[in-house]
């Protein structure tokens, strides 16, 4: 049985709830597509996802940002999948939320802030694309410079999204961000190291991810609630804005960062619930992503999963456990977490 058969009837029973159809999710997960063609498949659930929010038009932009990578693998054919990524991590995260998370703490992770999270936290990854293309062109110059022999200083190039992080109404996407972070006893500033990023020419789409989807839901808010009310029986209440789609978009911002950023407190699960769930599917979601190295991924059929007396066991290939070990537990609280 592969990792996708026995996540299924979760995600079937839970359907109402994440807006889960049996049917699609089935043609996704059990017949073979091409990978383009499963991309397609994945790009269209994520746009109607949200139908029960009545956030239509949310999906419909935001769905925008996830069509660039489909489209870019034009320039970069190998790159490691973040689309496919994206719906499968969604639905392991399904099954983490309900299975594990809520037996562990005793509540699930909002299902709305899941959606964004899950969904959206790769939605940037094109910038990263972009940066390493500018950087392998860069570098051929600086090459073929050593080889004319002439000195001369070096050929960079840097990638910044200006005015990202301005918000309506003067708010500002990093103090929003931040103040989560501080909530979730984080020792991280989301400020700082953004910055630090973009001195030294690198990006990471996390933080990319979080800026962008913050941004355009902002634009959203203001056209559809422009006075910021906490309104009765609205899908777009000022509410739902701060307690929902700012502390996904936070999680969004930290999923990528390395574990160096974690040394002084890591993502708890009962502090930072949306946060631990996306870092951890993210993480174990490993299967059938083609990259470089790995052009057709690891089969579904290698990994395995199971909760045991509120503790998470997941089986992953052994070429693959340093690495998926690592990431888990360098980031996250992980006494609950057994990689075998």
């Amino acid at each position: 049985m592969t990792i996708n058969e026995k996540l299924l009837p979760t995600w079937e029973y839970y359907e109402y709830y994440y807006d889960c159809s049996q049917e699609s999710i089935r043609e996704f997960l059990m017949h073979k597509h091409k990978f383009l063609e499963r991309q397609s498949m994945a790009i269209t659930f994520i746009e109607t996802i949200m139908k029960n929010h009545n956030k239509q038009e949310l999906l419909t932009h935001v769905s925008e940002l996830a069509r660039i990578e489909h489209g870019i693998r034009g320039l970069e054919p190998w790159v490691r999948d973040h689309v496919v990524h994206a719906m499968l991590s969604y639905l392991l995260g399904i099954y983490l939320n309900e299975k594990f998370i809520k037996n562990v703490i005793g509540s699930s992770v909002d299902t709305f802030q899941w959606k964004l999270a899950g969904l959206f936290h790769d939605v940037g990854y094109p910038t990263e694309i972009a940066t390493d293309l500018l950087k392998s062109y860069a570098d051929k110059i600086n090459e073929i410079r050593n080889k004319i022999g002439v000195s001369a200083h070096d050929i960079h190039f840097s990638i910044v999204l200006q005015g990202i992080a301005k918000l309506q109404n003067n708010a500002d996407s990093f103090a929003l961000i931040q103040n989560y972070l501080d909530k979730w006893g984080l020792k991280i500033n989301s400020r700082n190291i953004y910055d630090s990023y973009i001195e030294t020419g690198k990006i990471c789409h996390g933080m990319i991810s979080a800026l962008c989807v913050l941004y355009i839901i902002d634009l959203l808010y203001q056209k559809n609630n422009p006075h910021r009310e906490n309104l009765l029986y609205s899908g777009w209440s000022q509410e739902y804005f701060d307690n929902d789609v700012v502390p996904a978009c936070a999680a969004i911002f930290i999923h990528n960062l390395p574990a160096q950023y974690f040394r002084e407190a890591k993502i708890s699960l009962e502090r930072t619930p949306i946060a631990y769930l996306l870092k951890l599917s993210d993480c174990l979601q490993d299967w059938e992503r083609p990259s470089k190295n790995n052009r057709k991924g690891f089969s579904a059929s290698l990994y395995d999963i199971e909760i045991n007396n509120n503790k998470l066991l997941f089986s992953v290939p052994p070429k693959r456990k340093n690495k998926i070990t690592n990431e888990v537990e360098g980031c996250i609280s992980s006494e609950h977490i057994i990689i075998k």
